[in-house]
């Protein structure tokens, strides 16, 4: 289930909540969102930082990436749809990333939200970026979680040792 309230006091990005709020339009009755009757044109200006994976064969040989948007891509300097995620994300969260956060939509049909400094190499130039992520369960007959659909913001910063990464689900 999508809490707004929840989603606002965790995140002021206004992406994320728009793309929140679009999700709960979009699932109407239902307990979730169905992922393969979402049109994203309908947030177009967000699509660029969409992504999914695709749970239907479970979690235990990977969480693949059946979409990627072009700013998803970039980040990771290559399209990551159809490579399992952890094949992709080598950065130092991923234990964290993987467990704490993006397995659990799965496992506890929660929302996963994540917000996080990290490194990314792109063009040969190291960046640091501020990454906040919303990842939310999907299903197709309102019990089985078989995708699930994310939205990452990326900004530029300066590395702060006392920011704490956050994992967490709604």
């Amino acid at each position: 289930m999508i809490d707004l309230q929840k989603i606002k006091d965790i995140s002021v990005s206004p992406n994320l909540i728009r793309f929140a709020e679009y999700l709960v339009q979009e699932k109407g009755d239902a307990q979730y969102p169905n992922y393969k009757k979402l049109d994203l044109m309908k947030v177009y200006s967000l699509v660029s930082n969409i992504w999914a994976f695709d749970f239907r064969a479970g979690i235990a040989d990977g969480m693949p990436f059946c979409f990627s948007g072009t700013k998803v891509d970039e980040q990771y300097g290559f399209c990551v749809t159809g490579k399992c995620i952890e094949d992709c994300y080598t950065g130092k969260y991923a234990e964290s990333l993987f467990d704490e956060s993006y397995r659990q939509v799965y496992l506890q049909k929660k929302i996963a939200y994540t917000s996080r400094h990290d490194d990314y190499m792109t063009d040969k130039i190291e960046r640091h970026r501020h990454v906040e992520t919303m990842l939310f369960p999907c299903s197709e007959d309102g019990e089985t979680i078989n995708y699930a659909v994310g939205i990452s913001s990326f900004t530029d910063c300066s590395f702060d040792p006392a920011d704490k990464p956050v994992f967490t689900t709604l």
